[in-house]
């Protein structure tokens, strides 16, 4: 058996060196954030957390939400004073250095039916990467047992067609979504309006899909 000069056989030599080759291939997903698939779902549980923490201090303060999540991680729930709205900070996967917040925006409106006030909530969490990574979106599946209100049924639904409407194009994905949100921010009768017309948001976002130009808008 070949052996250097100290009496290693030159296979005890080689054996190591390969295990230490497979160590170093195994870690490379890791260390180099290489496991698309993993950082998706990853990075999507972190997106449904925020959204049920946003809901939830919606719920309890009957008003718009501007996004600041150190809120929630900082106040304490209505209905359970031990507890925070939410629990920890988390970032996207994909983030390597300068890790930024996830972005929330949370709309109430209020519906007087009668003698009756009904309560209207709607929640969008979307990453920061997402101009980068497209498959970084909450899926509509997501919502169907979250009980959701009239008005974070008009989001999911546009939403989704943001989502089809952009496909692997980041950056156009984050463009819809951004403008979308400022729909609602702008726009005081924006749910009367998409009460009355599923298809009248979606046409800011695609006048062209809809045979219609910016001026009408």
């Amino acid at each position: 058996m070949l052996r250097n000069q100290k009496g290693i056989s030159v296979y005890t030599v080689i054996s190591i060196i390969l295990f230490v080759g497979l160590i170093v291939v195994l870690a490379i997903p890791n260390f180099f954030n290489l496991d698309k698939e993993q950082n998706i779902t990853d990075c999507t549980n972190n997106m449904k957390e925020i959204w049920v923490a946003a809901t939830d201090y919606l719920k309890d303060t009957n008003a718009d939400f501007d996004g600041d999540l150190e809120i929630l991680r900082t106040t304490h729930k209505a209905q359970d004073p031990n507890s925070y709205y939410l629990g920890k900070r988390s970032h996207c996967p994909e983030t390597s250095r300068q890790k930024h917040d996830y972005l929330v925006y949370g709309k109430y409106v209020s519906e007087q039916i009668g003698d009756e006030t009904k309560h209207n909530y709607g929640v969008i969490v979307y990453c920061p990467n997402l101009g980068t990574f497209p498959k970084h979106f909450i899926p509509k599946m997501f919502y169907e047992n979250m009980d959701p209100t009239q008005l974070q049924n008009y989001m999911i639904d546009d939403l989704d067609y943001i989502n089809e409407h952009t496909g692997s194009n980041g950056t156009k994905k984050l463009e819809m979504v951004e403008k979308y949100i400022n729909i609602w921010k702008e726009d005081p009768q924006a749910f009367e309006k998409r009460k009355e017309d599923n298809t009248v948001l979606r046409a800011m976002l695609f006048p062209e899909q809809f045979g219609l130009g910016a001026d009408n808008f």
